[in-house]
């Protein structure tokens, strides 16, 4: 059985995805207008703090947060950095803009074709509460479309999830058997924009895969911080 976001009542749930919808974020992102601003791959080169990333551009974008993945899989896999020290103590704050950069180009290419410009989160949690204020976090700061949480009640019973949890999130929907046969996304295609699926998670990871399929048909998926804009 499947809730509204908006309608579901029970405990903490409700309290917390009544707030993505009742309460505006106020988002403090970092201001680089004191810096000097560089192109993406100059600064990866050599960064500085006296030096800003330029994000003005996929192309832009797509480098910050590939380097970033990169120390991401690097250091959970125990592996020496591929990183420097330089950029992985400094990288970190330009993660929001380089998000919401991406975000706002697929949107746009939502907004002309439903099919198109699809974001999606793999929220990785501790727990159901971090997991909700996460998807809480990003679907109101991206302006995300909201639609129903599968998995969190069962016959309109609140289903009762200790530790890890895994949230899948997508911004799109396909609306017909032709368009779903041709997404090759199977069953996933009959989500409506919007909908998220709540499930236990006993994975180490802790953060969010966000992946975003833009109309230039490149893969796109990146290891990204819980808390990439609740810290802003």
């Amino acid at each position: 059985m499947v809730r509204s976001f908006a309608r579901i009542s029970l405990v903490q749930i409700s309290v917390v995805l009544l707030a993505v919808f009742q309460s505006p974020v106020a988002v403090f992102g970092f201001s680089a207008s004191s810096c000097k601003q560089v192109d993406a791959k100059t600064w990866l080169a050599s960064p500085s703090k006296d030096a800003a990333p330029k994000i003005a551009s996929v192309e832009d974008a797509s480098l910050l947060l590939t380097e970033w993945d990169k120390f991401c899989n690097a250091e959970s896999a125990e592996q020496p950095l591929i990183t420097t020290p330089q950029v992985s103590s400094n990288l970190r704050r330009y993660i929001p803009d380089a998000v919401r950069f991406l975000s706002d180009i697929a949107t746009k290419e939502r907004d002309e074709d439903s099919t198109k410009g699809r974001c999606m989160l793999g929220i990785c949690a501790s727990s159901l509460e971090e997991g909700m204020a996460t998807l809480k976090s990003w679907v109101t700061t991206l302006q995300l479309p909201r639609g129903l949480l599968h998995g969190a009640d069962k016959d309109g019973v609140q289903v009762e999830l200790e530790g890890g949890v895994y949230i899948k999130y997508n911004s799109g929907g396909v609306y017909s058997f032709a368009d779903i046969r041709k997404s090759g996304l199977g069953f996933d295609a009959l989500w409506k924009p919007g909908d998220a699926l709540l499930e236990t998670y006993d994975g180490v990871y802790r953060g969010v895969y966000f992946q975003v399929e833009l109309s230039d048909g490149e893969f796109r998926q990146y290891l990204v911080p819980l808390d990439t804009f609740s810290l802003e």
